[in-house]
């Protein structure tokens, strides 16, 4: 399911990479004005948010629809039980993949036109209004460079690109307080803001909360853009929700139900979620503002045994960005080149019971090194020989297939930055480790890795 979904994602990259090159050079103190920009002017898309982190860009999408099918719809037929059609399930639906194109388009598009040196890119595509499901992209600048320039095929660029799929737990959370300020901006008034509540709501309470009169205006003109929303679970059905959000309005074109803060104020509130129901519904808002005298807006003090902002930096977000280091792409792009290698390989199904191979890349001082982690299980009649030992004839085969793409790999990337590479057995307390010098000889196809393994000088 991922492999296609890798090859739909990987298509849509390389669908724009061939036209990113152009001669128009994007400062580095504006590339993520930029990227917003070409989306907004050239594809409509506004929603995005650019960070970066260090050497690494992140881009997210915010996704109306994100799969093609109705989760909830498919999940509750009889016949979804058996999950036989799963990757339909995940199948992107046009409109999304069409806009991940664009995206990635744009990003590429940047990236290889600014004087500011990237080495990672991530997209984030979320389905903010039904599942909270994110793809999540993750490529190396510098192997869009190489597919343009024809050094490397594109079959090899789709195995280059991560993708995944994760559940965003915060889009779920944040969902009520999003709509709940779309609806506002749409009809201010108590009527249409009501079924978001789970007890109703009193005309006083809007106004103080929301400084609104509670009757809805015929020419609503007011704008409630939400800064970052950050969320942490009190209890199991229940959120606290942190809420940044800047008023704007025309007075002048306002009739009757004038805000009683400034255009351009920023207000804060935590908005109190239970996700005990469906749909969920707001519990409680408590605001972290107030309107003084003057008619400025003020920020409250808070209790020091309620201040609990000073940990608000550590709730979770629906968007952050990581600075991506190169041995750590590359051991999950190992790990998932040698997934699909195993899976495709005729011996290891007859004779493995059950397999899990993982790379990771351990940056330790002094030496930094690679590692392959194996947990394997024979097919066998009797117990006893369902646990091969570590210089098993099949287990050398899958490690023998792991060690020589982990050597092509590395070499493409002319990556160097690791002493050696650790074999860890679970049927073997004690490692096995192959040094440069090593791995050069397997590489070369002067010794096998049995021989290595077992301490045999090489041919």
């Amino acid at each position: 399911m991922m492999e296609n979904m890798g090859r739909k994602m990987g298509g849509a990259v390389l669908a724009g990479l061939f036209l990113a090159g152009c001669t128009q050079t994007y400062p580095a103190n504006q590339v993520k004005e930029s990227i917003q920009q070409i989306c907004h002017k050239e594809y409509g898309i506004d929603q995005i948010d650019v960070k970066i982190n260090g050497r690494t860009i992140g881009v997210y999408l915010p996704i109306k629809k994100l799969f093609l099918k109705d989760f909830k719809e498919a999940l509750t037929k009889e016949s979804a039980a058996k999950l036989e059609d799963l990757e339909n399930l995940f199948r992107p639906s046009p409109e999304a993949l069409e806009q991940v194109e664009d995206v990635l388009f744009s990003i590429s598009r940047v990236l290889l036109s600014t004087d500011r040196k990237f080495l990672f890119y991530t997209l984030h595509a979320t389905d903010v209004e039904q599942t909270g499901l994110q793809l999540v992209l993750v490529g190396y600048v510098d192997d869009i460079k190489r597919v343009r320039l024809w050094d490397i095929s594109r079959e090899e660029y789709r195995k280059r690109v991560l993708h995944e799929i994760r559940l965003s737990r915060a889009s779920v959370w944040h969902r009520p307080v999003r709509s709940f300020f779309s609806t506002l901006e749409a009809h201010p008034s108590l009527d249409a803001v009501e079924p978001y509540f789970g007890k109703p709501l009193s005309p006083e309470l809007f106004e103080s909360l929301l400084y609104l009169k509670p009757e809805e205006n015929q020419n609503p003109t007011f704008h409630w853009r939400l800064g970052e929303l950050r969320s942490t679970l009190l209890e199991p059905n229940q959120v606290l929700v942190h809420v940044p959000v800047t008023v704007h309005y025309d007075a002048a074109s306002v009739k009757g139900n004038i805000p009683k803060v400034p255009s351009g104020s920023s207000l804060e509130y935590f908005f109190v979620v239970s996700f005990a129901g469906d749909p969920p519904r707001i519990s409680k808002i408590i605001p972290l503002s107030f309107v003084d005298e003057s008619g400025q807006v003020q920020k409250m003090s808070m209790p020091e045994e309620l201040d609990i902002e000073k940990d608000i930096t550590n709730w979770e977000t629906e968007f952050s960005v990581s600075d991506i280091r190169l041995g750590d792409f590359l051991a999950e792009q190992l790990t998932r080149r040698a997934q699909a290698l195993l899976f495709a390989d005729e011996r290891i199904h007859n004779t493995f019971e059950a397999l899990q191979l993982s790379f990771r890349y351990h940056q330790e001082t002094p030496k930094n090194y690679f590692s392959i982690e194996l947990d394997a299980r024979l097919k066998a009649h009797n117990p006893w020989e369902a646990t091969p030992t570590a210089l098993h004839e099949d287990v050398i085969h899958v490690l023998s297939l792991a060690s020589h793409e982990f050597l092509n790999v590395t070499r493409s990337y002319q990556f160097t930055d690791f002493e050696f590479l650790q074999f860890n057995l679970a049927s073997d307390p004690v490692p096995h480790v192959l040094h440069r010098a090593e791995l050069e000889l397997l590489r070369r196809n002067k010794t096998d890795l049995a021989g290595l393994l077992a301490g045999i000088a090489p041919l």
